[in-house]
């Protein structure tokens, strides 16, 4: 015995922490949002070429978001007009590269490649691929000059700093920050940072310096995500791991949201054989489900979220389980009131099947609609009894007394205006047989009085239920978590092997106990 319940706690337990580990990947890695209407915004990205075809051979080369970032939504759409189009990859830089060619073209041309995202922030982890990254070449090895101040430099950098990423700080600070001719090594660092250096070319220096620490540095290249414009600058900065940490520096200071396009020190876009090029950047913020945004995460997590969800099925499919995923609810919250409260009810799960039909009539019309077409069917079984009738057909008179009570009400309420009326027709008939049936031999085998306590607590439970069911958190959970029935399946089979006094019992044997 205590070994078959030690089996039941067991699988109970392993049941319920499956379906919370699912449900907290989804929720706290995809990103599910946990309440219904919950919104996210999301990003319409453009780049757009326009400019003039001179009459000979054209190459238009436009890097396009890298692959190795997983983005939530990699749509992408390219407008190349008469223009052929190949994507071609660099497996060193990790970068993808459109390129646009043409043999002959001549007057103005337009070109376009357009993506969604929902961007990036600081916190988003670097990929894999980028922190296993090997060592670079040699820097500054074909100018003496500069390789002998980049030496002594990080060589004194390294004895000032305890760890990597003092390393890295003091060197972006050095790199980026005010110098006078006084300060040591200023002369190194001038001999390694031209007068006219931008923001890419001391980038570089920093992540030279730090890949020399066998650090992986890269440099990026994308847009600030804010407010809707047509015309973008693009903004450079520094991604670099150490000690198991992700880290980015942005010169221009820090945005709140961004999206990567390219990586390295070349220019986004390259042409040959045109003129008058004009280079714009757009993006446009959208309002949409942040749900479908986390069911369509791209990679083996959102291929994950995707595998314990309805968003495969077609639509129709999809309402229907939207229904039937939530009767699990109220099967264990019946299981709860009968093990542990102890309500009579009509049958296992008949008033789980009631509160079904309740979702057709509302429930307070469900309920009186209920009581009134239970007392006339009663009424007219308990009349079948003295003609000794058999069960099927004695079932099958009651089942068309039901059609014709159903059909009077709606007739009834037709003509008063009432809208009652057009659900009453979907109410179950033959929940509403069983019911009564069910309920005429409780009350000839035990009484009367227990029969309408069986149906009191029948309507009850229905009407828990069917408040649980129809609550829009409740479906919306269940719908988009679907895991947690294998947590409702552990909880029932916890409580299947509860064996104590009820609440009723409890309150009824209160004068022995005393």
């Amino acid at each position: 015995m205590k070994i078959k319940l030690r089996h039941a706690v067991i699988l109970g337990l392993a049941l319920i922490a499956a379906g919370f580990s699912i449900f907290f990947i989804k929720a706290a890695i995809l990103h599910y949002p946990l309440e219904p209407g919950a919104r996210a915004t999301l990003w319409d990205f453009e780049l757009f070429l326009e400019f003039d075809g001179q009459n000979e051979p054209a190459r238009i080369e436009a890097y396009v978001p890298a692959t190795d970032v997983e983005r939530a939504f990699p749509q992408e759409r390219f407008y190349n007009g008469s223009f052929g189009l190949s994507l071609v990859g660099e497996p060193e830089t990790r970068n993808r590269k459109a390129v646009w060619t043409y043999r002959y073209p001549s007057n103005r041309k337009v070109l376009r490649y357009a993506a969604q995202t929902l961007g990036e922030t600081k916190s988003t982890p670097l990929p894999l691929s980028f922190r296993e990254s090997g060592p670079g070449p040699v820097p500054f090895e074909a100018d003496p000059v500069k390789r002998q101040a980049f030496i002594v430099w990080s060589g004194n950098l390294r004895q000032r700093s305890a760890d990597d990423r003092s390393f890295a700080d003091l060197a972006i600070a050095e790199t980026f920050g005010e110098r006078t001719g006084s300060e040591q090594y200023a002369d190194e660092i001038s001999a390694l940072l031209d007068q006219d250096v931008g923001v890419v070319g001391r980038l570089e220096l920093v992540r030279q310096l730090l890949r020399s620490q066998g650090v992986p540095a890269r440099i990026a290249g994308g847009v600030y995500l804010g407010e809707t414009r047509r015309r973008l600058e693009t903004h450079r900065w520094l991604e670099y791991h150490i000690d198991g940490d992700d880290f980015r520096y942005f010169p221009d200071g820090e945005p709140s949201r961004f999206f990567t396009i390219w990586y390295g020190t070349k220019p986004l876009v390259e042409a040959y054989g045109v003129s008058d090029l004009d280079v714009q950047l757009g993006t446009r913020a959208l309002e949409t489900a942040a749900a479908n945004i986390a069911e369509n995460a791209p990679g083996p997590f959102g291929a994950f979220g995707r595998a314990f969800g309805f968003s495969g099925l077609p639509l129709t499919t999809q309402l229907v389980y939207q229904v039937l995923i939530t009767i699990p609810v109220g099967i264990t919250i019946l299981v709860f009131l009968r093990q542990f409260i102890g309500f009579k009810t009509l049958g296992t799960f008949m008033p789980v099947l009631i509160g079904i039909a309740f979702r057709e009539t509302a429930l307070i019309n469900g309920i009186l609609l209920f009581s009134l077409l239970i007392a006339a069917g009663l009424a007219l079984r308990f009349y079948l009894e003295r003609l000794q009738l058999l069960l099927v057909p004695r079932l099958a008179v009651v089942l068309i007394f039901i059609v014709m009570m159903m059909a009077a009400v709606a007739v009834l309420m037709a003509e008063t205006n009432q809208a009652m009326g057009l659900s009453i027709s979907l109410f179950p008939m033959v929940i509403l047989t069983m019911t009564i049936e069910r309920m005429s031999i409780v009350w000839e085998e035990n009484s009367a009085s227990e029969a309408i306590k069986q149906g009191i607590g029948s309507l009850a439970i229905a009407a828990i239920t069917y408040l649980a069911m129809t609550n829009g958190q409740v479906e919306y959970l269940m719908y988009r978590f679907p895991e947690l029935l294998l947590v409702l399946m552990g909880l029932c089979v916890l409580m299947g092997r509860y064996t104590g006094l009820r609440l009723s019992e409890l309150w009824r044997f209160k004068a022995l106990a005393g």
